[in-house]
């Protein structure tokens, strides 16, 4: 067994790491809980996708043959990601799978939040496996899903709906998937860790000025109420996952969504991206050769 296999890696996250595997020649098939999703694989130059109905383990476990690692990549604010991913847990135990790999969030276990506790709950069965041998990786928010959410603008005004100056640490996408990477290539170093990843402090009001310097437009961030702000395609059709998306923005207007940057650092072996070093790389103008 040496294959590794990617479950629902068809969101921005995913692909992210689907083009690092790529790059690094990797031998891995992927495996998509829609055709929708298969389809958007398969763009992105994964190999062999397989769609598999995570509501039924049985459907699973024949994915997961002959194979040696699995990460797994829940969907976004889904109301059964948790019975979903534990049905994937399931189904590798069942199969031998070796190794288990799963993307969680930072400050899984936050009362408030069914989301993260959604992602807490699986955590907790994969710790309890007696044969999988298990890394949770924890990333912060996504600087480009937020760079992406709130920069759609007609005028120079970002809308934001919790507080502009609260403390937020935002992960680059390309430093998340390289941990992701080096935790699928390197069998043994990373199990039974759990790693919290998070990129460098920022504020919203900041971010929403590095996304002006990078467009070369003079952008500024205002508060607005938290149910005001907008809503990630899932929420826009789903008043359950728009519940939890706005239950996210009451949290951030109250605590903010602080991490502390030296794993991540560690793990890359190098200073990770700031919010300016993303904005400027997914909305500046194209680099050219000397």
């Amino acid at each position: 067994m040496s294959e590794i296999v990617l479950i629902g890696a068809a969101g921005t996250a995913g692909l992210r790491l689907v083009r690092a595997l790529n790059a690094a020649r990797a031998d891995y098939r992927v495996v998509s809980h829609s055709d929708v999703g298969a389809a958007r694989l398969v763009k992105a130059g994964a190999p062999r996708p397989v769609v598999a109905d995570l509501g039924e383990p049985a459907s699973l476990a024949p994915a997961l043959a002959n194979t040696s690692v699995v990460y797994a990549i829940p969907p976004a604010l889904h109301p059964r990601e948790d019975e979903y991913l534990i049905n994937a847990i399931r189904a590798a135990e069942a199969v031998g799978v070796e190794r288990f790999i799963y993307h969680s969030v930072l400050h899984s276990n936050t009362p408030f939040l069914r989301n993260h506790q959604r992602k807490a709950s699986v955590e907790c069965v994969l710790r309890a496996s007696s044969s999988l041998k298990w890394t949770i990786l924890q990333p912060s928010m996504y600087a480009q899903v937020v760079l992406a959410m709130f920069g759609p603008t007609p005028d120079s005004t970002v809308m934001v709906p919790f507080d502009i100056d609260a403390d937020v640490s935002m992960i680059d996408l390309e430093d998340w998937a390289a941990v992701a990477l080096r935790t699928l290539l390197e069998p043994g170093a990373h199990d039974y860790a759990g790693y919290e990843l998070a990129g460098p402090a920022t504020t919203m009001r900041e971010a929403v000025r590095a996304l002006g310097r990078g467009r070369g437009r003079d952008l500024h961030a205002c508060t607005v109420p938290v149910a005001s702000g907008p809503l990630p395609p899932r929420a826009v059709d789903d008043p359950v996952a728009a519940a939890d998306m706005i239950s996210t923005y009451a949290h951030y207007d109250r605590h903010g969504f602080r991490g502390n940057p030296f794993v991540l650092t560690q793990l890359l072996g190098r200073p990770p991206a700031t919010i300016d070093d993303v904005a400027a790389r997914e909305y500046g103008p194209p680099l050219t050769a000397p």
